[in-house]
């Protein structure tokens, strides 16, 4: 009973411990998914860096052509994403009309055969309750300018933070490690080590396979003739960016506008196509491209993007995968390092 007691104390201290901290990360929301986010995007352009600066270019002038070139090209991309949906908005406005009335004709001469007056009802409400709800809407509308607001300023302080980390050559990091007690100066030195080679790799193999899921399924809507094809390519390009659980909703946005737009045939075609494309990404490519960098189990990924997206969204969900997995290899890392040091290093 004492020694339960014991490490159920220490277990509710640890608990109460990252409670406070997630309390104190959500209190300044705005910096902690600006730095996480800066971070992230720094794993991705630092071996850029490292390779124009291991070509010899200055390290400032490196950092800014990295950088200048992945905004230029984050900034096309969706300029390029925005000039096709506004372009495909009417004819699919038109076809989700389309869709509405076939759907009421359904209701009403399927297998529900539910009258005609009840189907009129329901749809005189719907448009009585938008109608009732406008104040809240145009409350909601004026919310949303003061969050766009809150996200422009986080884009920009992201932009100048990424910029500043990638200026860096490390001395953010030694200053880190410098709070560290002498004696465990070099473990954090090795685990801080660990954990952006893992960062790294798993940022670059998620762009990766995000660009293979899009590509491959951007040709797929090209020759099934669906609309918002480019859109759709994007969605499940941001989906692959979560593990497991991202690829699932994107792939069922597909399947819904492939079912309002061309009917239930196209949507089977679609859902079978995006099965087949899952199945090529779980079965090779991940772990082709991967490798033993990020080695989690799948039921570990599922489990960390579910307690992520529940503990903070979408946000949540985004960054639960790749933390589990530094936490994980710097464990390995750090133990590795205390049994050299008890056992001393191996005999050739």
């Amino acid at each position: 009973m004492r020694v339960a007691a014991a490490w159920a104390l220490r277990f509710l201290l640890v608990v109460a411990a990252l409670w406070v901290l997630v309390w104190l990360l959500n209190v300044v929301s705005l910096v902690t998914i600006t730095v996480v986010v800066a971070v992230m995007i720094c794993a991705l352009l630092q071996p850029a860096v490292a390779r124009l600066t291991g070509l010899g270019l200055p390290r400032p002038l490196a950092a800014t052509l990295v950088f200048v070139l992945g905004v230029t090209a984050i900034v096309a991309a969706t300029w390029f994403v925005v000039i096709q949906v506004t372009s495909s908005w009417t004819d699919l406005s038109g076809q989700l009309q389309n869709a509405a009335g076939t759907i009421q004709h359904w209701l009403v001469d399927g297998p529900l055969h539910i009258p005609a007056k009840q189907v009129d009802e329901y749809t005189t409400d719907l448009g009585s309750t938008i109608r009732g709800k406008r104040s809240t809407i145009v409350a909601g509308v004026f919310q949303t300018a003061t969050s766009a607001i809150g996200v422009i300023s986080g884009v920009v302080l992201c932009l100048f933070m990424t910029l500043f980390l990638l200026f860096d050559d490390g001395s953010i990091w030694r200053w880190c490690v410098s709070l560290f007690p002498k004696q465990a100066q070099q473990r954090a030195t090795a685990a801080g080590r660990v954990a952006w080679v893992t960062l790294t790799a798993y940022m670059r193999f998620s762009v990766l396979l995000g660009v293979v899921n899009a590509v491959t399924m951007v040709i797929i809507l090209m020759v099934a003739g669906m609309p918002l094809v480019v859109p759709l390519g994007v969605l499940i390009f941001l989906g692959s960016m979560i593990p497991m659980v991202g690829i699932l909703v994107a792939g069922a946005v597909i399947v819904l506008v492939a079912l309002v737009t061309h009917g239930a045939t196209m949507a089977i075609v679609m859902a079978i196509a995006l099965f087949l494309t899952v199945q090529i990404e779980g079965n090779l490519l991940t772990p082709w491209l991967l490798g033993r960098a990020v080695s989690l189990h799948p039921l570990a990924v599922l489990t960390s993007v579910t307690g992520g997206a529940l503990v903070g969204g979408i946000f949540g969900a985004f960054v639960a995968v790749p933390l589990v997995a530094v936490i994980s290899n710097v464990v390995r890392a750090v133990n590795a390092q205390r049994a050299v040091a008890v056992t001393g290093p191996p005999r050739a």
